[in-house]
């Protein structure tokens, strides 16, 4: 059990971010006592954060972690993502994490002038480490966990097959500066995007909560529409095993909402499906939107896959089902007395408020 107030902070940070123990003691340690561990970037870093994580909310490969992700390391002026090895288990063996991020968040642009991927996006090898950066701006994403030779390729062979679809690879002659093509999506005139921006951020820098919901099996994310006050509203779905019932999707928007480590969001409605016989539904969702005029929605439809349907996810990826068994994130008794505090930074933990949050 976590006794001290560094134990504690640093439990808290391990779950929203997924840091290993060590890493986020470590970080507890050095930080300013009562400051926050998760801060708010600028305007520039929370567009590029926002747009990654919308390129990233869909995966094209079968990942073990959510999204990909191992864990984050969030900083007040950059944000380190750390993805996982290439796939457990391949369909396809030229299948790849380089590859996958590569189509993912490189901007290209069709004949239409749109642009795919992360508008301004620019990535450089720097100490061994791939960078993604935005030219004219600090903003900065680093992409843990990539071999910067096996990054080079992938860039190679992406930009190669989009020339070959008839898409110009928004970087590869503009290395330094924004293509013509990407030049709309410098204006803040895309407003839902710019908007809401602190929405999509902010979950990225806590993509360590999904696990909190039990042994993940996949998270899915999209665009739904945009709200009448121009900001949007964001749709994901995660999926999971052997989850926590009844209060593991009421714990997670919990969580997302806590004060000094959530974000400023308030619920709206819930539609749970917890009390139902197997069979019916094995979907919850719950609908939450920003506060202090925080332009934005959020829809999170938690899925407890179990019975037949687990038992047809297990056969099908045997090895990746095992590997995903040991993610999920055993959440302390402590932390859920927390939340029935309200998420007080004195308390550091009534579950009347994590079981009932309409």
């Amino acid at each position: 059990m976590k006794t001290t107030a560094v134990e504690r902070r640093a439990e808290l940070l391990r779950l929203y971010t997924g840091m290993p123990w060590q890493s986020a003691r470590r970080r507890v340690e050095a930080a300013t006592p009562g400051s926050l561990l998760i801060p708010q970037p600028d305007a520039d870093q929370m567009l590029l954060e926002a747009r990654v994580m919308a390129a990233l909310a869909w995966r094209r490969i079968t990942t073990v972690h959510p999204w990909g992700i191992k864990y984050v390391d969030p900083r007040s002026d950059r944000l380190l993502i750390r993805f996982e090895a290439d796939p457990v288990e391949r369909r396809d063996p030229e299948e790849s994490q380089a590859l996958d991020l590569a189509e993912a968040l490189l901007p290209r642009a069709d004949e239409y002038g749109d642009v795919k991927g992360v508008p301004g996006a620019r990535t450089h090898v720097e100490d061994g480490q791939v960078v993604l950066r935005v030219p004219d701006t600090s903003a900065s994403v680093t992409l843990l966990g990539l071999d910067p030779d096996d990054w080079l390729r992938a860039v190679d062979v992406q930009d190669r097959q989009m020339s070959a679809y008839g898409l110009t690879p928004c970087h590869r002659n503009l290395p330094a500066r924004w293509h013509p093509a990407e030049g709309p999506y410098r204006r803040p005139g895309r407003r839902g995007t710019a908007a809401s921006a602190w929405l999509t951020s902010g979950l990225l820098r806590r993509a360590g909560l999904i696990r909190t919901l039990g042994a993940p099996l996949a998270v899915t994310g999209w665009l739904g529409h945009h709200e009448r006050d121009g900001g949007e509203r964001w749709i994901i779905d995660p999926t999971f095993a052997e989850g926590s019932g009844a209060t593991g999707h009421r714990r997670l928007m919990a969580l997302l909402a806590a004060p000094g480590w959530g974000l400023p969001l308030a619920p709206l409605d819930e539609h749970c499906s917890c009390h139902l016989p197997p069979g019916y539904s094995d979907q919850c969702t719950t609908v939450a939107a920003g506060l202090a005029e925080r332009r934005g929605v959020l829809e999170v439809r938690a899925i407890q896959r179990c019975g037949d349907r687990l038992k047809r996810i297990q056969n099908d990826r045997p090895a990746t089902f095992a590997a995903q068994q040991q993610l999920a994130l055993s959440v302390p008794a402590w932390v859920d007395r927390w939340l029935e505090r309200g998420g007080s930074p004195a308390s550091e933990a009534p579950v009347g408020a994590v079981t009932n949050l309409r």
